[in-house]
Order: structure tokens, then C-alpha cells, then sequence
């Protein structure tokens, strides 16, 4: 349904068609409060969606398409001889730590509308890190940003005294998809 490129109010819409649904939201109403009922579906399996396609997370096995995950980011990012370091990768916001062998780098990345939250999350890193933290800012097909705006987040983050580039990225079939049900 392209759930991403939903306008609120169609968001809204679904959420009430999952809330209506007798297998969905009945059954979840055996459950819990109708309210909570809501707020359960658009702060759990949605949430969890969004983080599934990003390769984060104990859902990623169960998306069908996916980005290529942190490894993208941090070779875009940082160059080829880097890799994301093991076990380091998660979300709130998405960010891991990245190693060339010698250097170890912290790397946040999200789209355009959570700037402040990765400046902030880069920003307390800064503080405690030899090496210069990064943001990588994320488009995928069907969205963009102008000129003026990329030019804008460069000059915050530098003047933050964080590197900052942007990336457009294609969702692939998910090489972790279970398939076996």
C-alpha cells in the first residue's frame, strides 16, 4: 500500500480499517481498551515496520522489500574500506558505529524531517568521540529534496561541527525474507 507516501489522513484511514477489522483490531479489543488498541497499532507493528525496512530489528526476516541496510550507509558514507561494526547497529534514531580497522565513527541516518533528532543524537556523540560523527540524510524513490534544502542541512550540520551527506536509496527484495509459512 506504500504505506510511506500514505498522507496522514490515509493513515488514519488504514489505522481505522486494521481498528475495524473483525481478525485485527477484534481480536486485539479481547485484549485491551479500544484506545489502547489504537495506540498499540500505530506505535508497534508500524513502528517496527519501518524499522523492518531499514534491517533493524527481530522483524526484518518478515518484509518483503527492505534497503539494503547500515552496511550501504556507512560505505556510501565513510568509503569503501569501512564496515559497520558488529553488533552496533539500532534505531531511535537509526545510527550505528563504523570502522576502517584503525578509526571508529559514529554515523546516524533518516530522512529529511528527523534532521534535528539525528543533529542531536550526533551532537552528544561529538562530545565524547575522537572522531567526527556523520549524518546521512535518506530519500527513496518517489521522494526528493531541493537543492536549497540539501545546502541548508550541510550548513547545520557543519556549523554543528558534523559531517552531513545525503543519499537516494532503493529498496531491494529482502535477502532475509522467511519464506517457509
Amino acid at each position: 500500500m506504500d504505506w510511506e507516501f500514505l498522507s496522514n489522513p490515509g493513515k488514519t484511514a488504514q489505522y481505522r480499517r486494521w481498528f475495524d477489522d473483525p481478525d485485527i483490531g477484534g481480536e486485539l479489543r479481547r485484549f485491551a481498551s479500544d484506545q489502547d488498541v489504537r495506540v498499540w497499532i500505530k506505535d508497534v507493528p508500524m513502528k517496527e515496520y519501518a524499522r523492518a525496512q531499514e534491517g533493524i530489528g527481530n522483524f526484518v526476516p518478515y518484509v518483503r522489500r527492505r534497503f539494503r541496510g547500515a552496511d550501504e550507509i556507512v560505505q556510501f558514507f565513510c568509503g569503501a574500506d569501512w564496515s559497520v561494526v558488529p553488533e552496533s547497529v539500532e534505531g531511535k534514531p537509526n545510527h550505528c558505529l563504523a570502522t576502517d580497522g584503525n578509526a571508529t565513527r559514529y554515523v546516524c541516518w533518516g530522512k529529511a524531517g528527523v534532521l534535528k533528532d539525528l543533529i542531536w543524537a550526533a551532537l552528544n556523540k561529538a562530545i565524547d568521540s575522537p572522531t567526527r560523527p556523520g549524518i546521512v540524510i535518506t530519500t527513496r524513490d518517489g521522494e526528493t529534496i531541493s537543492q536549497n534544502a540539501r545546502e541548508r542541512h550541510a550548513r547545520l550540520a557543519n556549523h554543528c561541527g558534523v559531517d552531513l551527506d545525503h543519499l537516494h536509496r532503493s529498496m531491494i527484495d529482502n535477502p532475509d525474507l522467511i519464506t517457509d509459512r
